[in-house]
C-alpha cells in the first residue's frame, strides 16, 4: 500500500519542480524602472530651465547691464623732429596717440616708426594763429583767404608726409578755428577720407568742434593741456584731473608734447588711470 502511494507522489513532485524550473527560464526577474519623475529628470539637460523664460518682462530681466566704460585719451603734439620722441612713446607701451607735424625732418620716418610700434597716429595740422609771425609760417599751413581748393591740396599734401593718419587735430590755430567760413572747407576734406578730428582748443572762441559735429565728422576736444608747467608734479597733477574728468564725464583728452620732462612724467604716472577707474585709449575710441 505506501509502495503504491510513493510512485505517485513521487512522479507528482517531479512534475512540480519541472514546472517551476520552466517559470523561471520563461520570465526573468524584470529590471527596475525609475519612476517616470526621476526619467524625466536624466532626460533634462544639466544647466536646462524647467521652462523656458517668457518674451518680455522675464527675457529682460535674464540680461545683464553693462556699466559704461570711461575713457581718456592722451595726445602727444609736436612729432617728426626726431625718432628719440618716438622711441620713447612706444618704450610706454600704453595707447597714446602721436601727433606729427607734416613737414618736420623726420616726419614720414616717425609715422611709419609709430605705426610698425602700434601707436596711434594723427596729423598734426597747421592752422594760421592770430598772433602769426608770417616769417615763421610752419610749412604746410592753412592760411585765412586760401580758397577751398587750395585748402585741399594742402591738407592732402601733409597727409602724404604722415600716412597712416587716422585723424586729425591742430597745430596753433586760433585764428582758423575762430573762422566758421573756413573750418568747413578743411573738415569737408578730413569728411572725405573718413578721418576724425579733435580740437586743440587754442582759443577759447574757437567753433571747430561744433563745425565738425553740424557736417558728421566724428570729433572730440581737448579738456586738458598737460604740461604747460613742466616740472614733474604739476604734469602729475594734470594727468589726475584728466583721469578725474574722465570719470565724471565718461571722457576725455589731454594733450601735451615732446619735452623730455612730459615723456618721462608720462612713464611715471599714466598708470594713475586704473586708480580712477578709467581705461587709456586712442584718440579714435574717444571722438562722436
Amino acid at each position: 500500500m505506501r509502495r503504491t502511494l510513493f510512485l505517485p507522489l513521487l512522479f507528482l513532485s517531479s512534475v512540480l519542480l519541472l514546472f517551476v524550473a520552466f517559470l523561471f527560464i520563461e520570465c526573468p526577474a524584470k529590471k527596475k524602472e525609475a519612476p517616470p519623475a526621476a526619467r524625466t529628470a536624466v532626460s533634462q539637460k544639466p544647466n536646462e530651465p524647467d521652462v523656458e523664460p517668457r518674451q518680455g518682462q522675464d527675457a529682460a530681466r535674464l540680461q545683464k547691464t553693462e556699466t559704461p566704460v570711461k575713457k581718456a585719451a592722451v595726445i602727444i603734439d609736436d612729432l617728426g623732429y626726431s625718432l628719440e620722441a618716438a622711441r620713447s612713446l612706444c618704450s610706454l607701451k600704453k595707447p597714446v596717440t602721436a601727433a606729427i607735424l607734416p613737414f618736420a625732418p623726420a616726419s614720414f620716418e616717425t609715422a611709419r616708426f609709430a605705426h610698425e610700434c602700434g601707436l596711434e597716429i594723427m596729423l598734426h595740422l597747421p592752422l594760421e594763429s592770430l598772433f602769426q609771425n608770417p616769417e615763421k609760417a610752419a610749412e604746410g599751413m592753412i592760411s585765412a583767404g586760401m580758397t577751398g581748393e587750395e585748402v585741399r591740396r594742402d591738407i592732402l599734401a601733409c597727409l602724404e608726409r604722415v600716412p597712416w593718419s587716422k585723424g586729425v587735430n591742430n597745430h596753433t590755430g586760433s585764428k582758423i578755428t575762430e573762422d566758421a567760413g573756413m573750418m568747413p572747407e578743411i573738415l569737408s576734406v578730413l569728411k572725405e577720407k573718413g578721418l576724425y578730428f579733435i580740437d586743440s582748443r587754442t582759443s577759447k572762441d574757437t567753433v571747430a568742434f561744433e563745425a565738425a559735429r553740424r557736417m558728421g565728422v566724428r570729433a572730440a576736444s581737448r579738456q586738458v593741456f598737460l604740461d604747460q608747467d613742466l616740472d614733474e608734479a604739476a604734469i602729475k597733477e594734470k594727468l589726475e584731473e584728466l583721469f578725474r574728468l574722465a570719470g565724471e564725464k565718461g571722457r576725455a583728452v589731454g594733450i601735451c608734447h615732446t619735452k623730455k620732462e612730459t615723456l618721462k612724467a608720462l612713464g611715471k604716472y599714466l598708470g594713475l588711470a586704473d586708480r580712477y577707474g578709467v581705461k587709456l585709449v586712442f584718440a579714435s575710441e574717444i571722438v562722436e
